[in-house]
């Protein structure tokens, strides 16, 4: 009878689960991990995300007021945050690891560790050879961390944020979703932003997953903003053209689409082509050195967005080479 209660003890301890997810939060609120175990405690270590999956309780114990916190571990992406947290917020995780809870925190902590230079752990998010890389199949371990060291040279400062999810496909071997995923990278003053669209294909791997493949789907990259005016030109504001009301057009800063530079007169079939598009435009003369240089813009639009969102129409129907600038006058 007591070998009997000693392998149902034993049973129970290994029925125990080992990785536990956040209950009791708000969606997007964020659990702080401390240094110690105490409420009023000032030392906040790190903060867990509400849809946090794979934590691990090292051990738990009952502070001065009779509250029961524990010292775990959070997997966060290239690295561990470890601290206490009131047991109260945590509860096993279930077995469904195929949910859209746990593909959503992989996926953050797989984008955030791309923000890092880790590159000596890349097969805890990555499985071997790999179908598909972006463009690239049958992609090695040792040719992906070339890539990725080559891209961390080029921009070593980068921001990654998932923003939205969607599952393609549940199969018994493997999840098919569609992230979308905003970034900025940059390098001194050199910076790019945009978003992605992208395919992946995500192994099991007990209550976590693998990377299987990626398909970038579309790219996107923002148009940058820059000024108008040069520094070393003299702008003629008293020959300029406009079909805007000049109250627009000299009311402070304003965001325009260049459609076109021209050292000579230009063609009325031009500009027509444009008004009859619908859009408001100015040319804008400027001197530089003893040439007269006649530019043409779109707009004004009061924002950055607002331009990007007629920027597609205008290079379609315009100039494919067509860019959002900003002007201060």
């Amino acid at each position: 009878m007591r070998n009997i209660i000693i392998i149902s003890l034993l049973l129970m301890g290994f029925g125990e689960a080992k990785e536990y997810q956040l209950v009791h939060l708000k969606k997007g609120a964020t659990l702080n991990i401390r240094e110690v175990p105490i409420v009023n405690s000032s030392t906040v270590v790190g903060k867990i995300p509400a849809n946090a999956t794979g934590i691990i309780i090292k051990h738990c114990k009952y502070n001065e007021n009779g509250q029961e916190w524990c010292y775990v571990n959070y997997p966060l992406g290239g690295y561990h945050l470890e601290g206490w947290v009131n047991r109260h917020y945590l509860t096993p995780m279930k077995k469904n690891a195929a949910s859209k809870l746990y593909i959503t925190n992989f996926l953050y902590n797989f984008y955030m560790a791309d923000e890092e230079n880790f590159l000596d752990k890349l097969q805890s998010f990555y499985t071997f050879p790999m179908q598909q890389y972006m463009y690239v199949k049958d992609l090695s371990l040792m040719e992906l961390r070339s890539n990725k060291v080559n891209f961390y040279k080029k921009w070593p400062k980068r921001d990654y944020q998932l923003t939205h999810l969607k599952i393609l496909k549940r199969k018994e071997k493997y999840v098919d979703v569609q992230a979308t995923v905003r970034w900025k990278i940059q390098h001194g003053e050199l910076d790019e932003a945009g978003k992605d669209i992208q395919k992946l294909r995500l192994i099991p791997n007990g209550n976590s997953f693998k990377v299987l493949a990626i398909k970038n789907l579309r790219h996107t990259v923002f148009p940058k903003v820059v000024d108008i005016v040069d520094e070393n030109q003299t702008q003629l504001s008293d020959e300029q053209e406009t079909n805007t009301p000049v109250k627009e057009v000299l009311s402070g800063l304003k965001y325009y689409i260049k459609v076109g530079s021209f050292f000579g007169k230009i063609n009325t079939g031009y500009l027509a082509k444009i008004k009859n598009n619908r859009f408001s435009y100015i040319v804008q003369k400027v001197k530089q050195g003893d040439k007269v240089i006649r530019r043409v813009f779109i707009g004004p639009y009061s924002s950055s967005e607002e331009a990007s969102s007629d920027l597609s129409k205008v290079r379609s129907l315009i100039n494919h080479d067509a860019y959002i600038q900003k002007s201060i006058r």
